[in-house]
């Protein structure tokens, strides 16, 4: 977590899915005043996060909450992980639109996607490119930071606001 800027107190979004895949690092590093929150695609991935929510201190929200504004108060996110999203979205460009008004000045956005798609990812077609990520988010205002070392199939990108 120390590659991609996370501070303690810092409020962390997941979103995507395999989901809270990355809450356990989020909340060592933003400690006690920090928050994580990690949205579900739906009430299902609730059950895939119930012991992490038990344990730990992460709050759970639907990713329909998150998208209609309902999930937390606008501006009040410093750090965002999309995970595997931008590809199993039929409109990618819209995470652009639904996220901004969450986000503080300064926020990061980490984009983490299928680079090669092994049988449990999506199809070739359907997969967004490092170098689309890259255009699109760049296209929403979001400033292409680096790249992160990522293991297996996919590929990571830090973008700064």
């Amino acid at each position: 977590m120390h590659e991609i800027g996370l501070e303690e107190g810092d409020t962390v979004l997941e979103l995507g899915s395999p989901v809270g895949f990355f809450a356990s690092a989020a909340l060592a590093a933003v400690g006690t005043p920090g928050r994580v929150i990690v949205a579900g695609p739906n009430r299902d991935s609730f059950d895939r996060i119930a012991q992490l929510v038990a344990t730990q201190k992460v709050e759970p929200v639907l990713l329909a909450d998150v998208l209609l504004g309902r999930a937390f108060e606008h501006h009040s996110v410093d750090v965002v992980i999309l995970t595997n999203l931008l590809s199993a979205s039929l409109h990618p460009d819209h995470f652009c639109l639904s996220l901004a008004g969450f986000l503080r000045p300064h926020s990061r956005i980490i984009v983490i996607d299928w680079e090669t798609a092994p049988a449990a990812g999506p199809e070739a077609g359907r997969r967004v490119t490092k170098e689309d990520a890259i255009k699109l988010l760049s296209s929403c205002g979001w400033q292409f930071d680096s790249a992160l070392k990522t293991p297996g199939s996919h590929y990571g990108l830090v973008f700064r606001i």
